[in-house]
């Protein structure tokens, strides 16, 4: 009989996750070939926009209709983008391209529920020993998606497929075609929500990461080989606030010290990827080396977050190791995100202010010009994991109950999207140059992170 484990429920999201974004980071990537440049800029844009608006109804949502729900409308919401672009790519003729930002609408609705239900119910599975290890989990195979998608983009450019090659009757099928895949694919990821359980009927077995002992045996006595503890975590409690009453508490940590001194680098985790994979990717490599470079940036992502979350777990139980566990997860963060700015500034001085439109050449993924920009792609994808693994595991370290932890959630995606959609809309050259974007960025990394050592764990209740 199959018995509902922590882990085991991780894994079951990150699939959720793994399929919803296989298809919408592929999306994301072919944006300007599918819609066009224009509309695949104003579809992000108003994508990250309703991203972050939604974050803060959506811990309303989650408290209120629970966390399983809520995943499940998050990834309908994915699906209402892919139905947009079924019905633009149908009727091109027609020029529907607010059906297309609509569907950008839908998506950047749906991201606000999925994520924070998704973070309130995966610090609820951890009984506060395994927080770290747990979302590390779910962070390699959510990032597993983006391997795919890198894939993708590295044999699509490498037959010499281009969406430009074709007319527009023949783009208009290869289109279709792979969009219905993507909504089957987001689909299935929905009804697979329906398998998570609540926290309540999770077991732990004995022996196992996160093991109490202070916990009743269930089992004991029966001739178990591995006994199960009870359940640690609680409920999927709903809140007994109105509406209203839970939009206010969550919109009332912009008034609070914790939240503002973390906001900055919240905001970083977003901000800093539209410069890194677009700016900075777009102009320097070819569109199949893009491919690998995304390969070697989120396969980054993968080793960074199980080294940062096993990294923190450790600390578990002990208020001063968590404090100091914090300060050299902060300390590592600021080593690796360093020096990858450091080496960016060396690729990007050459050809900053230059009004020669050829200044910058595109590398291939044989080119031994490749070198540098790849070492740091590297280290941005191991700096991105180690930060968003920290944020995760501080908050549910911060806020002890799901209501409070879905609320804190809402909060980090909340401004987290607003850096997305600030950092796209800086993205085109003619609006910042590349170096100031880089400046910018690299400026909003050391502010944050030194605002962040002002909120560590406390050493008491």
């Amino acid at each position: 009989m199959f018995t509902p484990t922590p882990l085991s429920q991780v894994v079951l999201m990150g699939l959720v996750f793994f399929f919803v974004f296989s298809a919408f980071l592929t999306i994301q990537a072919f944006a300007s070939d599918t819609y066009g440049e224009d509309l695949g800029s104003k579809m992000a844009t108003a994508l990250y926009l309703s991203f972050s608006f939604f974050s803060f109804v959506s811990p309303s949502v989650t408290n209120k209709l629970g966390a399983k729900m809520t995943m499940f409308w998050g990834t309908v919401g994915y699906a209402g983008l892919v139905a947009a672009s079924l019905l633009y790519f149908e009727n091109l003729d027609k020029k529907l391209d607010y059906v297309v930002i609509l569907g950008g609408v839908s998506c950047g609705l749906g991201a606000a529920l999925l994520w924070t239900a998704q973070g309130r119910l995966i610090m609820q599975y951890s009984d506060g020993t395994d927080n770290g290890h747990l979302f590390s989990i779910f962070w390699a195979l959510f990032n597993l998606s983006s391997l795919v998608g890198g894939l993708l983009t590295f044999f699509y450019f490498g037959t010499g497929s281009d969406a430009d090659d074709d007319d527009a009757s023949n783009a208009s099928d290869g289109s279709t075609m792979l969009y219905v895949i993507f909504l089957a694919f987001i689909l299935l990821g929905a009804a697979a929500t329906q398998m998570l359980v609540t926290p309540k009927a999770l077991k732990r077995r004995m022996g196992g990461l996160g093991e109490r002992s202070d916990l009743p045996l269930l089992g004991a006595g029966r001739g178990d080989e591995e006994g199960v503890l009870a359940p640690t975590g609680s409920d999927d409690e709903l809140s007994k606030e109105n509406w209203v009453a839970e939009m206010k508490a969550t919109f009332a940590l912009f008034g609070t010290r914790r939240m503002m001194l973390l906001s900055l680098i919240f905001f970083y985790t977003g901000y800093n990827q539209p410069y890194q994979l677009n700016t900075f990717g777009n102009r320097y490599f070819e569109k199949q080396t893009i491919g690998l470079e995304m390969i070697i940036f989120y396969f980054s992502e993968i080793i960074g977050g199980l080294y940062v979350g096993s990294m923190l777990d450790k600390s578990a139980g002990d208020k001063v190791k968590q404090r100091h566990a914090s300060k050299k997860c902060l300390c590592l963060f600021f080593v690796v995100t360093a020096a990858s700015f450091i080496l960016c500034y060396f690729q990007e001085i050459d050809c900053a202010f230059s009004s020669d439109d050829h200044c910058v050449q595109k590398i291939g993924y044989k080119d031994a010009s490749a070198v540098r920009p790849s070492i740091i792609f590297a280290l941005w994808g191991f700096s991105d994991s180690q930060i968003q693994t920290y944020s995760y595991w501080l908050m549910g370290t911060l806020y002890g109950s799901g209501v409070e932890q879905a609320r804190a959630v809402g909060f980090y995606k909340m401004v987290q999207s607003l850096g997305w959609a600030i950092g796209f809309a800086l993205v085109p050259t003619d609006v910042m140059e590349p170096i100031v974007q880089m400046g910018c960025t690299a400026a909003c990394f050391l502010v944050g992170l030194l605002l962040s050592f002002c909120e560590l764990p406390a050493l008491t209740d």
